[in-house]
């Protein structure tokens, strides 16, 4: 279902703010609405719209000021500004410059409102696209090692504990030399799909690179054992081959803050050590097959 772009309109002219409510509204878009440039500011920063149209001249935080704040917030910044004026135009180049993206002149004209809100919009749904794909894994679709790094720095700045997990295949190589690589690529598609599947707002899983998957886990180690415990049944019931899955993980605590680099090297640091482990199992295996064999 589609979701209904919402639009922030900033005034301090009563009756500008239920004309271009009703019309924004009559099209079609979600309409919020702000008095005051220093609450337009505040309802911006809390509900994130898709597109804002702001005043130029008000009273306290003026056009410019809300707009400079806009666009100095990382979380607002790629947010479609327009500047509703009745300056006249030589104004306009002192508008881009602080960081508007187009101009709407009054008295207002219902076209050019429609026109222009729906060509920012068209354009912000294109930058949002753009970079949804520059953080996504072309195989696998997951998020990639670029979001990862974003998303593990920003849940360490958080107040939640959660598990930062690494995960690696285990004997990924064979699979690929036996298997053929078309069969690697599937195996790591199904496992990335099925270990998403289990995973609970805001827990995310990435491919971290090659046959390595990371996970922000928000709930107990116990717990995420048994989803590696269900991912490998999965994959083994849909793939001719063994299964295993080697876990590395770090545990972080708000009240002990640590860097995302040093919880990436604690799990590297478990996750070696079990896939030393794995390695011991399967070579102690094939040398008690072989015994049994020359028997």
């Amino acid at each position: 279902m589609p979701i209904t772009p919402r639009v922030l309109v900033v005034d301090d002219d009563l009756a500008c703010l239920r004309i271009l409510r009703k019309f924004l509204e009559k099209e079609g878009y979600q309409v919020m609405v702000a008095a005051d440039g220093a609450s337009g500011l505040a309802q911006a920063q809390q509900e994130k719209p898709d597109l804002i149209i702001c005043d130029w001249m008000m009273p306290g935080l003026d056009g410019p000021q809300v707009c400079q704040a806009i666009k100095g917030d990382p979380a607002l910044k790629n947010t479609f500004f327009i500047f509703l004026t009745a300056l006249e135009k030589s104004y306009i180049g002192e508008g881009i410059a602080q960081g508007a993206d187009d101009f709407i002149t009054k008295p207002i004209d219902p076209l050019e409102v429609g026109a222009k809100v729906k060509a920012g919009l068209r354009l912000n749904q294109a930058q949002k696209d753009l970079q949804d794909l520059a953080r996504r894994d072309e195989l696998t679709g997951l998020y990639n090692r670029r979001h990862w790094d974003n998303a593990l720095a920003e849940a360490c700045r958080g107040e939640r504990p959660f598990l930062a997990v690494m995960a690696d295949v285990d004997h990924f190589k064979e699979i690929n030399d036996h298997w053929g690589h078309r069969v690697g690529d599937v195996f790591l598609q199904e496992l990335g799909r099925s270990w998403k599947s289990r995973l609970e707002e805001p827990e995310i899983v990435v491919r971290h690179g090659g046959d390595e998957f990371a996970c922000l886990y928000y709930r107990s180690l116990g717990s995420l054992l048994a989803l590696r415990n269900w991912v490998e049944k999965k994959l083994a019931a849909a793939f001719p081959f063994p299964v295993g899955l080697s876990l590395g993980y770090a545990r972080f605590q708000p009240h002990r803050k640590v860097t995302p680099s040093t919880l990436m090297a604690q799990a590297d640091r478990v996750l070696y050590e079990e896939k030393n482990k794995h390695r011991a199992g399967v070579q102690k295996t094939r040398i008690k097959n072989k015994k049994k064999s020359l028997l």
